[in-house]
C-alpha cells in the first residue's frame, strides 16, 4: 500500500471515529431530552397530588422519624467540576466609596455606642473585600445513589427538601434546601449542559420548588428563579 492510500485510509477512519461520536453525544443529548420532559411532567403530578390530597403544608421531618431507613449503596450518578462560590467583580473605586461611607456611619455608631454594629459593619466590609480579591477554588460535587456529595461531606436525600435553579447574569445556580439547622441551603454553581442531567436525577428525589414571587433583594442576592417550566 502506498503512503498515500495508507494516509487517505487513515482519514477516512478518524472520520468515521469523529462521526460515530458525534452520533453518540446526540444520542445522549436526545435522551437526557426525553428524560427532562419526562421528569418535569412527574414534578407537575407529584404537585398535584399533594394539592388533592391536602399535604401541600404539610411537610414531614424525616430526620426526627423514627421509620427505618434503607441501606443504599452509595454509587456515583453525576460528578461535575464548578466555583465554590460566585464570583463578582471587584470595583476598587466603588469600594472606596462605601468604605467611606460605612467609615462615617461607623462614628456615628461609636457617638451612640452600638459597639457590636460597629464590629458587624467592619465584618462585612472585610468579607466583601476578601472575595472581591480573591479567586473562587475549584470543587468537585457528586450525585450519588444516597445523596449528594460535596465538600467532603454526604448529604443523604433525608436531609434534603426541595430544589431549585436560578440565574444571576450568565451564571446558572442549583439551590438545595436541606431539614438541617445549619447549613439551611446548599448552593452549586453549575453550567448549562450540566442543568438537564441534575434536573432529571434531583427531581426522582426531592420536589422542585414552586417560588410565585421574588424579591428585588433576593434576585440581586441569589439571581432569578427559573419556573419548572423553563427548565
Amino acid at each position: 500500500m502506498t503512503k498515500k492510500k495508507k494516509a487517505f485510509s487513515e482519514e477516512i477512519e478518524k472520520l468515521g471515529e469523529i462521526l460515530s461520536g458525534e452520533m453518540f453525544l446526540r444520542k445522549k443529548e436526545k435522551e437526557i431530552l426525553k428524560a427532562k420532559k419526562e421528569a418535569i411532567e412527574n414534578q407537575k403530578n407529584i404537585r398535584r397530588k399533594k394539592i388533592v390530597k391536602g399535604m401541600a403544608k404539610l411537610q414531614k421531618d424525616p430526620i426526627s422519624s423514627n421509620e427505618e431507613k434503607e441501606v443504599i449503596q452509595n454509587i456515583k450518578l453525576f460528578r461535575w467540576e464548578a466555583p465554590d462560590r460566585y464570583e463578582f467583580k471587584f470595583n476598587t473605586k466603588g469600594f472606596i466609596i462605601i468604605v467611606v461611607l460605612s467609615l462615617l456611619f461607623i462614628l456615628f455608631l461609636a457617638i451612640l455606642q452600638h459597639y457590636l454594629l460597629m464590629v458587624s459593619i467592619i465584618s462585612i466590609l472585610f468579607l466583601v473585600y476578601v472575595a472581591g480579591t480573591t479567586k473562587p477554588q475549584i470543587v468537585k460535587h457528586t450525585i450519588t445513589a444516597r445523596g449528594i456529595e460535596t465538600g467532603n461531606k454526604l448529604y443523604e436525600w433525608f436531609m434534603l427538601r426541595e430544589f431549585f435553579f436560578t440565574k444571576k447574569g450568565d451564571q446558572l445556580m442549583l439551590f438545595v434546601e436541606t431539614n438541617l439547622r445549619i447549613p439551611g441551603v446548599l448552593i452549586f454553581l453549575l453550567n448549562e449542559k450540566e442543568k438537564a442531567t441534575l434536573f432529571v436525577l434531583l427531581q426522582d428525589k426531592l420536589l422542585y420548588k414552586d417560588i410565585r414571587k421574588q424579591s428585588r433583594l433576593d434576585k440581586m442576592s441569589y439571581g432569578t428563579y427559573i419556573p419548572l417550566e423553563e427548565i
